[in-house]
């Protein structure tokens, strides 16, 4: 999988990219969210990560700028922050996050939380559910 990660934290950013190439996958990086936008739509990555304290665009602005995007309607992104009331949790899924991971990270469950996360996302480029299974004549 793509990844795109945004973290004013390089070291932060270093941790996660260590850990996601260690699981095969191909990460990006940034560490502000305004340069992020125009890469993270040429990239066009299968999950967007981003801390949601950072300076000139928050993580809430940017996943709620992300979500107005065609091109990524179908990207899963997550939320990272040290912020873990549910108050918090509930403005990342607001702003259209589709998870959110606690900081610190614990690095041993880091990787598996994110596969969590994306496996229980369902990003089909619409918010529409799927119509019921039409029945049979003479089936209820």
């Amino acid at each position: 999988m793509k990844f795109y990660l945004v973290d004013d934290d390089s070291n932060f950013v270093d941790v996660m990219t260590v850990l996601l190439e260690a699981a095969g996958h191909t990460v990006f990086a940034d560490i502000a969210a305004l340069p992020a936008i125009s890469r993270i739509i040429t990239k066009r990555p299968d999950c967007i990560i981003t801390d949601m304290m950072m300076s000139e665009m928050n993580g809430l602005e940017l996943c709620a700028e992300l979500r107005t995007r065609d091109e990524l309607k179908r990207a899963v992104i997550i939320m990272v922050s040290a912020k873990i009331d549910a108050h918090w949790h509930g403005r990342a899924k607001e702003a259209g996050a589709d998870g959110y991971i606690e900081k610190p990270l614990n690095v041993e469950t880091f990787v598996a939380d994110v596969e969590k996360i994306i496996a229980g996302a369902s990003r089909d480029g619409s918010d529409t559910p799927a119509a019921p299974e039409p029945s049979l004549p003479g089936r209820r």
